[in-house]
């Protein structure tokens, strides 16, 4: 199982990066659009619905909300990102509107929306009870939230465990995170914002031509490889852990003939 600081930490390492464009982060959303595509399914949309999608990548859910016919709004933090998914809108000719903001601070009135949606995107918040609050402030009576979180077991989670420790362990810096995969805590949670929650699990299949490639990959495009390989390399464990993740890469494969591994995530669907 995954040390959830660990992967915090390395998600954390210069964020700011991240969100000002280090790397390529549309090819994760492109392996996440399953995902987003499950979510949205799940809060049975209506026309004319006021959605808001939080933290949103290149706009996935809030994409997937438009073709359904609700009014989506999605905010991020990256304004690359945004500009991104204002150009994916654009193209299918798409009703939404997309703007920079903090998840933790959101620029709308009380009861703005009907709908909230967060594809692996509040999680990262900072400061989990204020997200999630301010996630519940903008709905209006009767409305629901939706967001998706990460279970902590399978070879990509345990990839990601084996970087983020090593990055703990070279920066001396192990924050503590929210445990969103934790139902009870996720219960308790809600309760100090006079909501209620339940609960959908999922698999992500993800797939690459075999684990060397897909290692590869994330190491030139994915933002997290190219903000935290530095600090591995400084330490001089880059070349020891990386072998680790491929070793876990590989004895987790179930497709000897390419790359395929199943990460298993969860849906928290929140009620006011």
């Amino acid at each position: 199982m995954i040390d959830q600081a660990s992967f915090a930490v390395w998600f954390s390492v210069r964020r700011d990066d991240r969100l000002g464009g280090v790397g390529q982060y549309e090819q994760t959303a492109v392996e996440l659009k399953p995902v987003a595509e499950h979510v949205v399914s799940l809060a049975q949309l209506q026309p004319g619905e006021r959605v808001l999608d939080l933290a949103i990548g290149t706009g996935n859910a809030a994409i997937f909300a438009a073709r359904s016919g609700a009014v989506p709004t999605g905010l991020d933090a990256a304004a690359r990102l945004i500009d991104v998914a204002r150009a994916r809108a654009a193209s299918e000719g798409l009703d939404a509107s997309f703007l920079v903001g903090d998840v933790q601070a959101l620029p709308f009135d009380d009861h703005a929306f009907e709908v909230a949606l967060s594809v692996f995107g509040v999680i990262f918040a900072n400061d989990a009870n204020r997200a999630l609050g301010e996630m519940i402030r903008v709905l209006a009576p009767g409305g629901r939230a939706l967001l998706s979180v990460w279970v902590p077991t399978g070879p990509i989670d345990a990839m990601v465990g084996t970087f983020g420790r090593a990055i703990a362990t070279a920066t001396g810096v192990t924050p503590t995170r929210f445990a969103w995969h934790d139902t009870e805590a996720v219960r308790e949670l809600a309760t100090r914002h006079n909501a209620h929650v339940s609960f959908h699990d999922g698999e992500l299949r993800v797939t690459a031509s075999s684990p060397e490639a897909y290692l590869v990959a994330n190491e030139q495009l994915h933002p997290m490889s190219l903000t935290g390989r530095p600090l591995l390399e400084q330490a001089g464990s880059y070349s020891q852990v990386r072998e680790q993740a491929l070793h876990i890469l590989r004895q987790g494969n179930e497709d000897p003939q390419a790359f395929r591994v199943t990460s298993p995530y969860r849906v928290i669907e929140v009620s006011i």
